[in-house]
C-alpha cells in the first residue's frame, strides 16, 4: 500500500490521561489500500535503529528483534507484515507464498497485487501453521500491547490515512518510561523502524489506529 513519506522528529504526549482503551469487538473487515505518495511531516515520530531483542532489568523496557520485510508490491503492505511476523517465528516463506495462502491460491503461482484485511493475514499465518491470533477492531491499550511484546508475539495493525486509504504495521517494542511504541513499516520509502509517543500511535493528524491482530502464535 503505497503511503505517505514520514520525516521523523521526537515524540511528545498528545492526550491527557483517561483515555481508555479499545471496544474489543469481532473486527469488521477493513483493508489497506493504495494511496498516492504525499510528502508529509507529522513531526511526532522518529526513526529507530534495527532492533535488538532488549529489555531492561525492570521490565519497562522491551523490542523484538524482528527484521522488517519491505513490501514487494504497492498493495502488499499486510502481506510484508504478516510474512515479517512468519519469519520472527521461524518460518521461512516469500511474500509471494504468504499472499496465496492468505487467498487460498496455490502458492507457486503470482499472487495478484490486491488489498487485504487482517482477517487475510490470519490466513496465511494458519497456512504457515502460527496460531492466527485475535482480530479486533480498534486499537490494543498499551497495557496489552506490554503484554504481547513480553510474551515474545509481535502484533499486526491497521492504520487509517487521514488523506484516505489505509496501511499496516508491527508493533514490535515498547517503553513505558516514556510511553512509547516501536513499530516496522514495509512501505519501500519510508523509514523501517519507528517509535512515538502511544497515544500519537493512536491518533494524529496523519493517521489513526483502526485495527489490531494481537496473540499471534499464542
Amino acid at each position: 500500500m503505497q503511503v505517505p513519506r514520514i520525516r521523523l522528529r521526537r515524540a511528545v504526549s498528545v492526550l491527557a490521561l483517561g483515555v481508555l482503551g479499545p471496544a474489543l469487538t469481532a473486527a469488521v473487515a477493513a483493508p489497506a489500500v493504495a494511496t498516492p505518495t504525499q510528502d508529509r511531516a507529522p513531526h511526532q515520530v522518529r526513526q529507530a535503529a534495527a532492533p535488538g531483542s532488549t529489555a531492561d532489568l525492570a521490565g519497562t523496557f522491551k523490542k523484538l528483534n524482528i527484521t522488517m520485510q519491505q513490501q514487494q508490491q504497492t498493495n502488499w503492505c499486510w502481506a510484508a507484515s504478516g510474512n515479517t511476523i512468519a519469519t520472527w517465528f521461524g518460518y521461512s516463506y516469500s511474500q509471494n507464498q504468504f499472499c496465496n495462502a492468505a487467498f487460498g491460491r496455490s502458492t507457486n503461482s503470482s499472487c495478484p497485487n490486491s488489498q487485504a484485511t487482517l482477517a487475510d493475514v490470519q490466513n496465511g499465518l494458519s497456512w504457515v501453521g502460527i496460531n492466527p491470533g485475535s482480530y479486533v477492531t480498534g486499537y490494543l491499550r498499551y497495557t496489552t500491547v506490554q503484554t504481547e511484546v513480553d510474551a515474545n508475539r509481535p502484533m499486526e495493525t491497521r492504520i487509517q490515512w487521514s488523506s484516505g486509504g489505509g496501511h499496516m504495521h508491527v508493533l514490535y517494542g515498547y517503553d513505558a518510561g516514556n510511553n512509547w511504541v516501536y513499530w516496522g513499516d514495509p512501505w519501500p520509502s519510508n523509514y523501517r523502524y519507528n517509535w512515538a509517543d502511544y497515544w500519537y500511535y493512536v491518533n494524529n493528524d496523519t493517521f489513526s489506529w483502526t485495527h489490531s491482530l494481537y496473540r499471534i502464535g499464542a
